[in-house]
């Protein structure tokens, strides 16, 4: 699972759409210090509720700059 999530995420920011760098900071768009769905789904909008909670480590319900890494690659 972890395999196919990485994939598809990484596609996604691959994509012609992202070529400008995708920072933690600019996902945040609330500035909080954590990316909720509805943030991430602004950027990645094909990310749904289950691929979002399978990213979100903790359970938190929000994605720590730690994580985003890990998606991202950062």
């Amino acid at each position: 699972m972890k395999k196919l999530l990485a994939a598809v995420l990484a596609s996604a920011f691959a994509a012609p759409a992202f070529a400008q760098a995708i920072t933690f900071e600019s996902v945040d768009a609330d500035q909080s210090g954590t990316i909720s769905l509805a943030e991430l789904q602004a950027v990645v909008p094909n990310v749904n509720e289950e691929t979002f909670r399978a990213i979100d480590t903790d359970g938190s319900g929000e994605l720590s700059p730690e994580e985003f890494a890990a998606i991202s690659g950062g």
